[in-house]
């Protein structure tokens, strides 16, 4: 593992070198005109250092497997400046950032709506249609990011016992708020006195270590936080939105009754803020909110360093993360997973079509950053040239083969195979039957419901094939993808075989096989491979439905940055809130939220 590690760092070092040469003009020079490429040359364009390598080793090998000539290209400063004087062909764009200037600078078309890329766009979900205005979807999603409280497993082995971390696992997967209140405050009385103490979730007990040993030696506090950066806590919002809004676009076309509907929600999210700030692990000991907390240099730097160190159980945050834990620690990030966080928010409380506080809990929050868009305007022949490119990274089975080695991550159309599920079903369309719906039902796992597509309804959607029933012999349970006798799993996540025959070993090799059910002797096998533990434990969240859109993309421009993020700026400052705090913080959000109604300038059509 370490020598692959090594080799993988001097791969992406040696490709991430060779356009240096492009990243330096583009800082001398942000106005420089880059070289004109060939009318018959397919080019990719994008403009982020971190996809250089990944984009470069895709491309050779598409060009390898075809014949066809394709190549990346780092952009300018310039972006969208750049694809115009270029006429460019294919690019990748950064999430809905782009969306409405692109959009108007006639730069997208809508793959929803073309023919050649049908067996893509059918697989994509609602709730990750490129799109603000629920119509249509001008890319493809690249790889998927999954956000929630990520945990280290072998810190949950030193503090449980390994034979009790895959159900506890599960139980942090499903358990209600109240029950996860209580674990925090369980495992914060361990920090401070160790011993053999118990903690129960979802009616099963677990027995605490009697002393701190391992990893669990480290720990200072449950949640490792950030003072400065507000963005988990943007995705612990889409949890709040989604349990009111069907859609991205229901938030981003709400009246000002629907956000005064929000008040609930917003008193719940503060909650779970009062709990996060309450247990936050500090270099020498549990902190609280106030100057210890700001004025103690808890940045993003600290907070993944207290991470991967050993003082935090839980990181909120996401997947793209990880490669700053791997920086901070070699040794670390081999056995990481993920739960959902959570709002202690009941049925009662939930207005959304299709959403439950059972789903709500027990689901992660997943969206892309990256999607593959084509201009409308190119020429006939590069346009072709550049839907075989998609097609093949998703729909071939030497491209998804490419897809997992380049990118190591999870597509829009990661499933679980069987063999009454084969990849690209009946009509070559994988994740055939998921939603492609463009009404406004994102939730239930992003699934829409638009009848006249064949598509099916949150109640009974099968997301990517599988089904919530698991006729395929996956266990909703296990978060794990069990596979040969030996019981070995994606990402760790093991535990015995549906037949209860086979021991998982909880090794975190990020293996990936099969699993055979006693009923039908049925293999049910991924579609892609992915060795990251994390990764794996996201994909499995999607393939399962158990997943909400990014909601947050769908708030008014500048809501974000100008109200949600000073607000809890000030939060963190205060050590105590008394109860006309509380009112304020509300009004504070709900407020700005509706002064900005009209100026939300994203949504396109």
């Amino acid at each position: 593992m370490q020598i692959k590690r090594i080799l993988s760092f001097a791969l992406v070092f040696a490709l991430i070198f060779s356009f240096s040469g492009c990243m330096n003009r583009d800082e001398e020079n942000p106005n420089s005109t880059p070289d004109v490429v060939p009318e018959d040359e397919l080019v990719i364009y994008h403009n982020n250092t971190d996809l250089a390598p990944m984009l470069m080793a895709l491309t050779e090998e598409y060009s390898s497997a075809t014949g066809n000539k394709i190549s990346a290209k780092l952009a300018g400063s310039d972006f969208l400046g750049e694809m115009k004087s270029q006429s460019a062909v294919i690019y990748v764009v950064d999430t809905h950032s782009d969306l409405s200037d692109w959009h108007s600078g006639g730069l997208f078309s809508d793959i929803m709506n073309d023919s050649g890329l049908s067996g893509v766009s059918s697989g994509i979900p609602a709730g990750l249609q490129f799109n603000m205005a629920g119509l249509g979807s001008y890319g493809v999603p690249l790889m998927l990011e999954g956000y929630g409280y990520i945990f280290d497993r072998d810190m949950l082995s030193d503090l449980f016992g390994s034979e009790n971390v895959q159900a506890l696992a599960n139980d942090l997967r499903t358990c209600s708020f109240t029950e996860f209140e209580g674990f925090v405050a369980a495992v914060d009385t361990y920090i401070q006195a160790p011993s053999a103490a118990t903690v129960t979730l979802n009616g099963n007990s677990y027995t605490f270590a009697a002393e701190k040993t391992g990893r669990a030696a480290n720990l200072t506090g449950v949640f490792s936080l950030n003072s400065e950066s507000t963005r988990a806590m943007e995705h612990l919002l889409s949890y709040g939105l989604a349990a009111k809004f069907g859609s991205r676009y229901e938030v981003m076309s709400a009246d000002e009754a629907a956000v005064s509907g929000m008040e609930d929600v917003v008193s719940a999210y503060m909650e779970v803020l009062d709990l996060h700030t309450s247990h936050i692990a500090g270099a020498e000991g549990s902190i609280g909110r106030g100057d210890e907390f700001t004025g103690g240099d808890y940045n993003y730097s600290t907070s993944i360093d207290l991470f991967t160190r050993g003082y935090a159980l839980f990181y909120p945050g996401g997947t793209s993360d990880a490669a700053d834990f791997e920086e901070s620690d070699a040794a670390f990030g081999e056995n990481l997973d993920i739960i959902p966080m959570k709002l202690p928010l009941s049925d009662d409380d939930i207005t959304a079509s299709g959403m439950t506080a059972e789903k709500l809990q027990s689901s992660i929050v997943i969206g892309s950053r990256y999607y593959i868009a084509i201009n409308p305007s190119a020429d006939e022949n590069l346009a072709a040239a550049a839907r075989d490119f998609i097609n093949w990274i998703y729909t071939d089975e030497a491209g998804r083969n490419a897809y997992s080695s380049a990118f190591g991550g999870v597509p829009h159309n990661f499933e679980y195979i069987t063999e009454e599920n084969p990849v690209g079903g009946e009509n070559g369309v994988v994740n055939d039957g998921s939603g492609s719906g463009t009404d406004n039902s994102d939730t239930a796992g992003g699934f829409g419901s638009d009848t006249e597509s064949g598509t099916v309804s949150p109640e009974n959607a099968t997301p990517s094939g599988t089904g919530e029933s698991d006729q395929a012999g996956i266990e909703n349970e296990n978060s794990g993808i069990s596979s040969d006798e030996n019981g070995s799993s994606a990402g760790g996540n093991s535990e015995s075989a549906t037949d209860g025959s086979a021991q998982g070993n909880d090794s975190a090799n990020g293996s990936t096989g099969t699993e055979i059910t006693p009923e039908s002797g049925n293999t049910a096998v991924p579609s892609h491979t992915i060795e990251d533990s994390l990764l794996s434990a996201v994909a499995d969240y999607y393939a399962k439905g158990n997943w909400i859109p990014d909601m947050s993309k769908a708030l008014p421009v500048g809501f974000v940055e100008d109200i949600l993020d000073k607000s809890l700026s000030d939060y963190w400052g205060m050590e105590t809130w008394a109860e006309e705090d509380r009112t304020s913080f509300i009004d504070t959000i709900l407020g700005g939220w509706k002064e900005r109604l009209d100026k939300n300038n994203t949504a396109v059509g």
